[in-house]
C-alpha cells in the first residue's frame, strides 16, 4: 500500500513496516506470510528475494479526492428513504422531493418501497395492490359461541388432522373428552 512516497505492509490493521522501494516492500510482505506475520521467525527466515532485480511497475497516479462523477448516485436519490410524520403519526416514502402514501406501520412502507424500486418507480402499481387490514385488537362477545377447530390432542398435545373426532396416538374420543374436562 502506497501512502505518500513510502510503501507500507499492513496487514489486520497493523503496519509491518515502511519502504522507500517497492521491491523491498514486496519481499518484506512475502517474507511476513512465510513467517505467518511473526517477527521471531521473520529474524530467522531465509526467502529469496525475488524482486531484487525485477522491473517493477510504477503506481498509477493519485485517485482524485471526492466522488466520481458517474460512479455513485446517492442512496437517497435511487432508492428514496422511509420517514415518520409526526403531524398524522403515519410514515411514508420520500423520493428528491416527492412523496408517495401514508401507512400506519414501518413494515408496509417499506413493502411498498421495495415494490416500487421493483417497479422502476412506477406509482401505476400501487393502485393494483390491494390492501388487507386483519383487526387484531377484536372484542369478543362472552354470549356468543366460536367454532374452535383443533390442530393437536388436548390429552398427548400430538398434531390432529382437521375435522379428527379421534387422536390416532392415544385413541380417546376428543368431542367426550372435551365435554367431560
Amino acid at each position: 500500500m502506497k501512502t505518500g512516497n513510502v510503501y507500507r505492509v499492513k496487514h489486520n490493521n497493523k503496519d509491518y513496516g515502511e519502504f522507500k522501494k517497492l521491491s523491498d516492500a514486496l519481499y518484506e510482505r512475502d517474507a511476513l506470510f512465510f513467517c505467518n506475520f511473526d517477527y521471531d521467525l521473520l529474524v530467522e527466515c531465509d526467502l529469496e528475494n525475488k524482486y531484487e532485480n525485477m522491473e517493477l511497475p510504477p503506481f498509477p497516479e493519485k485517485r482524485p479526492k471526492g466522488r466520481i462523477k458517474g460512479m455513485h448516485v446517492n442512496k437517497q436519490e435511487r432508492e428514496g428513504e422511509i420517514l415518520f410524520d409526526h403531524k398524522l403519526r403515519k410514515f411514508y416514502i420520500q423520493r428528491g422531493d416527492e412523496i408517495i402514501g401514508h401507512y400506519d406501520t414501518m413494515t408496509e412502507a417499506f413493502y411498498y418501497k421495495k415494490l416500487l424500486m421493483d417497479n422502476n418507480w412506477n406509482t401505476n402499481v400501487l393502485k393494483t395492490n390491494i390492501k388487507e387490514t386483519v383487526e387484531v385488537n377484536i372484542v369478543i362477545d362472552p354470549e356468543k359461541e366460536y367454532e374452535v377447530k383443533l390442530n393437536y390432542c388436548p390429552k398427548c398435545k400430538n398434531r390432529l388432522e382437521i375435522d379428527a373426532t379421534e387422536c390416532p396416538s392415544c385413541g380417546i374420543n376428543i368431542e367426550e373428552y372435551l365435554s367431560n374436562n
